[in-house]
């Protein structure tokens, strides 16, 4: 069973150095490492937050750099494209089926 509450933890910090206007660099080893310590235990709720702060880059590359992404989600019947939102190009599903289509709107 995952961990839904590490949102209550992340989003402030994340708030926190984004409103002292910590540096792209700080706020994304800073996140990064928190990132890392809540998904070890077993923090399953980590999109929502992404989501939340998807408007920063630095921390987008936080999730990124720990392997988590926005997923593009654009469906066309039973597939659902793979690729990271905001994507150029085919849409791609993990079966390899590629397709063309609407780019995602904007976040």
């Amino acid at each position: 069973m995952g961990w839904a509450s590490g949102g209550n933890i992340f989003d402030p910090v994340a708030r926190s150095l984004i409103e002292c206007g910590a540096d792209d660099t700080t706020k994304r080893k800073a996140l990064g490492t928190l990132i890392d310590a809540l998904r070890d235990a077993d923090w399953d709720t980590e999109g929502e937050s992404l989501c939340e702060f998807y408007g920063d880059p630095a921390v987008v590359q936080a999730f990124r750099d720990n392997g988590i992404i926005r997923y593009c989600n654009v469906n066309d019947g039973a597939l659902w494209c793979e690729k990271e939102w905001g994507h150029k190009g085919d849409h791609w599903d993990s079966s390899g089926t590629t397709w063309p289509g609407m780019e995602p709107p904007d976040a």
